[in-house]
């Protein structure tokens, strides 16, 4: 999804609350920062972060600027956008010794992946568009179901402040087998066949999550 396949089309809305960090059991989730540049380069850079995709990688430092900096406007203009995800022992300075016995083994240090919610304007008002890459190392091990989850249930970055009714979907390759299995554990469905998909890239399908205002359990 880099360049985004809505064709950059991000609402403007007012200013809201300060950035804040996340964190599970395993992760923590920051706001993206621009000392974070030359590690979110090498993610979009990496084709193998893009199997099955239908986006191109990021290979050009200018262009990958040029995304955190739109990515940075999500925090300061909407205050809520993309996090990136770390081991939470690693990213808090813990030294990890060795795993219990039967422990799953620790997580990758460095940076795992990017997930959030950010704006986005659709044709009958402002939708949260959901966002998720995964380095290929930390594949496989729930991050991105723990992280997504993490900021959907939060009250700010997953569009249940108090009065807000905006819907929240994900755009995804048709043919992308692991980003729709993801998807639906994280609750997306597909919407009906006839609304259109954000952007019109042939290819890309429309997904709505359950407990959004147009998803099939909102009232």
């Amino acid at each position: 999804m880099i360049p985004s396949p809505d064709g950059d089309r991000r609402a403007a809305v007012v200013p809201g609350p300060a950035p804040c960090e996340l964190r599970t059991v395993r992760l923590r989730l920051a706001p993206v920062a621009e000392h974070e540049l030359e590690e979110l380069r090498a993610l979009h850079a990496d084709p193998r972060a893009f199997v099955e995709d239908l986006t191109e990688p990021v290979t050009d430092r200018a262009r990958m600027r040029w995304v955190l900096g739109r990515w940075r406007e999500s925090w300061e203009q909407h205050g809520l956008g993309y996090l990136t995800v770390r081991a939470r022992e690693a990213a808090d300075g813990h030294r990890a010794g060795p795993p219990p016995h039967g422990a799953p083994a620790p997580l990758p240090a460095g940076l795992l992946g990017v997930v959030g919610l950010t704006p986005l304007a659709i044709a009958d008002g402002t939708a949260l568009s959901a966002y998720w890459r995964l380095a290929p190392a930390a594949t496989g091990q729930g991050v991105a179901s723990e992280a997504m989850r993490a900021v959907l249930a939060h009250p700010q970055l997953g569009g249940r402040a108090a009065g807000s009714d905006r819907e929240i979907i994900a755009v995804t390759a048709a043919g992308n087998r692991p980003s729709r299995a993801l998807a639906a554990r994280l609750g997306f469905v597909p919407a009906p066949a006839d609304r259109p998909v954000p952007g019109g890239r042939d290819g890309d399908i429309l997904l709505v999550h359950h407990g959004s205002r147009s998803g099939p359990h909102a009232h």
